[in-house]
């Protein structure tokens, strides 16, 4: 009886705080790109961790992993427009760490663009 009750506890505690999301943004511009992913969770004391994915070349996709139990998260990816100058481009907020989300950034440092993509 009590080798069911672990097990079950198992999967629910997996459903309400799943470990596995993830955040992936592939560069298909013409610049490098750097995101940052901002995520609030309760085993934090709800403040605010940045994680960031550091710059990566057109071509090439980063994948950051969601905190478990996130209630809040936002994600901004920006081009270097310059030395040490990032130009926005885009910014996205999301509550739930239980799914994928995956981004796909085209353009030029002048004009970037972005659409999200199926995982």
């Amino acid at each position: 009886m009590l080798k069911y009750f672990v097990i079950s506890l198992l999967l629910i505690s997996n459903s309400i705080f799943p470990t596995d999301a993830f955040i992936r943004v592939c560069n298909n511009g013409a610049y490098l790109a750097k995101c940052y992913l901002e995520s609030r969770a309760p085993y934090y004391g709800f403040q605010i961790r940045r994680d960031d994915t550091g710059l990566f070349p057109v071509a090439q996709c980063s994948t950051m992993n969601v905190p478990p139990a996130a209630v809040w998260n936002r994600l901004e990816c920006k081009t270097l427009a310059f030395i040490a100058v990032y130009k926005s481009i885009f910014k996205q907020e999301f509550a739930s760490a239980m799914f994928n989300y995956c981004y796909k950034i085209t353009g030029t440092t002048l004009n970037p663009k972005w659409s999200q993509t199926q995982c």
